[in-house]
C-alpha cells in the first residue's frame, strides 16, 4: 500500500479505517523498533566490552611472556660473553706473559684468541692491552677469518674512553661500553655494524694490575636474537638506549639517530614522549595509547654481567644484594600497532552486526533518513566553516585564516631557524576600473588578480585577500632577503600587464611592501604592520613599485 516519489513515502488510496490501522501500526512499529534497538545495542555493547577486555588481556599476557623470553635471551648472550672475558683474563698463557714476559706466550695467546673468534664469529676483535694502553695482542675477525695483527701495526689506546674506564675497575669486575656503530677512519662503517665492548682488568701473580682484555662484540647477533625470540607476539620489537634512541626498530631509517647530528631528533623519546615518560617511571609494564599497546621492560646489561661475574667467582649472595643498581640500561619494547588491535575490533563488530542484521534491515529505512539528516548538517557546518575562513568572492583565505597560518608558520620558522616573508599588496587603479566599468568588472578583476597571485608563488605559500583590493602573500622558507625582493618585483611586473575582462581591457598596478622574519619582527602583528608600512612607502614613491620594510627598493635589497 506504499509507493515512493522524490524520497517521500505516501499512503496509497485506501479506506479511512485501513489508513488508521496503518498509521497506528506504524506508531507501534516505531516504538518496538526503538525498544528492540535499545536492547540490542545494550547487549551488543556488553558483549563487545567483555570480548574486547578478554582479547586485550590475552594479547597483553602474550606480549609480557614474549618480553620475558627476550630478556632471558639477552641475559644468556651477555653471560656467555662475560664467561669468555673472564676466561681470557685468567688464561695460563696470559699469566705466563705477565709474570715472565715470555714471547712464546704471545703466539699461544694469538692462537687461542683466533680459535675463540672462529668459534664466535660475532667477536669482531679480541685484544689484550697492557697498563700503558698499548695493544700487545689483537685478533681481528671478519668474513669468517680470524687473523692476528702484526706487532708493528698494534696501536696505543691509552686515550680511549673504554681503556680508561675498564682499567679503573677491580678484579673480576666487568666493563660494558654503550652500544653504538663501528666507526672506521672517522666515518660510520657501511653496512652499519652495531658494537659492544666488553672487558675486564687483568692481574699478574703478584696481584698487580697489568692491563685489560677486551672483546669487541658485533651486537647484530644480540639484536637478531631479540627478533628471533619474538615469535609468539603480535607486536614489533624495539630496543632503545637510555636517551630513547632506537638501537633496534622496525623502521631501519630510525635506528642510531644519535650517531649523526642531522638525525639527533630521530628518537622514540621525541616521537612518543608520553609513552617514553611512562616507561621511565617504572622498570616494566604495559600501557595502551592511541599509538598502540606498548609492553616494556628495562634491561640493565651491565648489572646482569657483573652479577654473573660474581656468581662465577663465588656465591657472594650478600655482595649481590649490596650492589648499587647500574644507571646503564636498555629499554626493550614490544609495540602492537593500533591497526592490529583495530583488526580484532573489526572482526568482533562484524559478528555483532551479522547477528543483528535482520533488525538492521527493519530499521534501515529510518537509519537512511537519519544519515541524510546528519550528512546535510555536516555539509551545512562545512559551508559555515568555509564562509568563516575563505573570501566569498575570490575563494582565497580570508584575514582570520591567514593569521592562523601565519602564526603556525612563524612557530615552524622559529623552531627550524628559517626565514619567512610577507608581501602586502594594494592594487593601484582598481577604484577607477570599478567606477568606470562597473562592479561586476571589478569583481572579475579581483578574481583574476587572486588567480594570478596564486599561480605566481609555490603551493606551500599562502595568498590571502584581506579585504577590498588588498592582498597578502606569505612566503615560507625564503633563503635570504633578496629572494623576497625578487618575488615582490615579479608580482609588480605581472600586475602591471593589462587584464582582458568581459567588458573590455583593464589596466592596473600594485604597490607592494615586504617584511621578513626575523629581520623585521618576530610576531605576526609586527610583520604585517611592517609590510603595510612598506606598502604605503611604495604608494608615496609613485605606486607600481615594491619596497622592503627598511624603505629601500626591492631591487636594491
Amino acid at each position: 500500500m506504499f509507493f515512493k516519489r522524490n524520497n517521500r513515502t505516501y499512503l496509497g488510496k485506501m479506506p479511512g479505517e485501513d489508513r488508521q490501522v496503518v498509521r497506528g501500526g506504524l506508531r507501534i512499529f516505531i516504538v518496538l523498533v526503538l525498544v528492540v534497538s535499545a536492547l540490542l545495542t545494550a547487549g551488543g555493547a556488553l558483549i563487545y566490552h567483555v570480548e574486547r577486555s578478554e582479547y586485550l588481556a590475552r594479547i597483553g599476557a602474550a606480549e609480557s611472556n614474549s618480553l620475558d623470553l627476550q630478556t632471558s635471551a639477552i641475559a644468556r648472550e651477555l653471560d656467555h660473553i662475560v664467561a669468555d672475558v673472564l676466561y681470557l683474563s685468567k688464561q695460563n698463557e696470559l699469566t705466563l706473559l705477565l709474570d715472565t714476559g715470555d714471547g712464546h706466550a704471545v703466539r699461544d695467546m694469538e692462537r687461542e684468541y683466533a680459535e675463540l673468534a672462529r668459534n664466535r664469529q660475532d667477536y669482531d676483535q679480541i685484544r689484550y692491552i697492557d697498563a700503558s694502553g698499548m695493544e700487545r695482542i689483537r685478533v681481528n675477525s671478519r668474513d669468517e677469518q680470524a687473523t692476528a695483527v702484526p706487532e708493528d701495526r698494534l696501536q696505543n689506546k691509552a686515550d680511549r674512553y673504554y681503556f680508561k674506564e675498564c682499567l679503573a675497575l677491580g678484579r673480576g669486575d666487568i666493563y660494558l661500553s654503550p652500544m653504538d656503530l663501528n666507526v672506521e677512519h672517522g666515518k660510520v662503517e657501511q653496512p652499519v655494524r652495531p658494537m659492544l665492548r666488553i672487558g675486564t682488568p687483568v692481574f699478574d701473580s703478584s696481584g698487580r694490575k697489568r692491563g685489560i682484555v677486551l672483546i669487541n662484540y658485533d651486537a647484530r647477533t644480540l639484536l637478531d636474537r631479540i627478533l628471533s625470540t619474538n615469535t609468539s607476539s603480535q607486536g614489533v620489537s624495539m630496543l632503545l638506549n637510555r636517551q630513547g634512541y632506537w638501537l633496534l626498530s622496525p623502521d631501519k631509517d630510525k635506528e642510531w639517530g644519535f650517531m649523526a647530528a642531522k638525525t639527533r631528533d630521530v628518537s622514540f623519546a621525541m616521537e612518543r614522549p608520553d609513552e617514553w615518560k611512562w616507561m621511565l617511571s617504572r622498570e616494566r609494564g604495559q600501557v595502551a595509547t592511541a599509538n598502540g599497546l606498548f609492553t616494556f621492560a628495562m634491561v640493565r646489561p651491565l648489572a646482569e654481567m657483573r652479577q654473573f661475574s660474581m656468581r662465577l667467582r663465588a656465591p657472594a649472595i650478600q655482595a649481590l644484594k649490596d650492589m648499587t643498581p647500574s644507571p646503564y640500561f636498555w629499554m626493550l619494547v614490544s609495540r602492537v600497532p593500533p591497526e592490529t588491535l583495530a583488526a580484532q575490533t573489526r572482526t568482533l563488530l562484524l559478528k555483532l552486526y551479522t547477528g543483528g542484521g535482520a533488525l538492521f534491515v527493519l530499521i534501515a529505512f529510518g537509519a537512511w533518513h537519519l544519515a541524510l539528516a546528519v550528512s546535510r548538517r555536516q555539509l551545512y557546518q562545512e559551508q559555515l566553516v568555509a564562509a568563516a575562513m575563505y573570501d566569498a568572492l575570490t575563494g582565497l583565505p580570508n584575514r582570520k585564516l591567514f593569521f592562523d597560518r601565519l602564526e603556525a608558520s612563524l612557530s615552524l620558522s622559529a623552531r627550524y631557524h628559517r626565514r619567512l616573508a610577507l608581501l602586502y599588496i594594494d592594487l593601484d587603479g582598481f577604484k577607477a576600473v570599478n567606477d568606470s566599468m562597473g562592479h561586476e568588472a571589478g569583481d572579475e578583476l579581483l578574481k583574476r588578480v587572486g588567480r594570478l597571485l596564486t599561480g605566481s608563488v609555490r603551493k606551500s605559500d599562502t595568498v590571502a585577500r584581506l579585504g577590498g583590493d588588498e592582498f597578502v602573500v606569505m612566503l615560507n622558507e625564503v633563503t635570504n632577503l633578496g629572494d623576497a625582493a625578487l618575488v615582490g618585483e615579479k608580482l609588480v611586473s605581472a600586475l602591471r600587464a593589462p587584464f582582458t575582462l568581459k567588458t573590455g581591457p583593464a589596466a592596473i598596478g600594485a604597490s607592494v611592501g615586504v617584511s621578513v622574519y626575523p629581520e623585521n619582527g618576530a610576531s605576526a602583528e609586527l610583520l604585517v604592520q611592517k609590510a603595510d608600512q612598506a606598502m604605503y612607502a611604495s604608494k608615496h614613491k609613485g605606486k607600481n613599485t615594491c619596497t622592503m620594510a627598511d624603505s629601500s627598493r626591492c631591487a636594491e635589497a
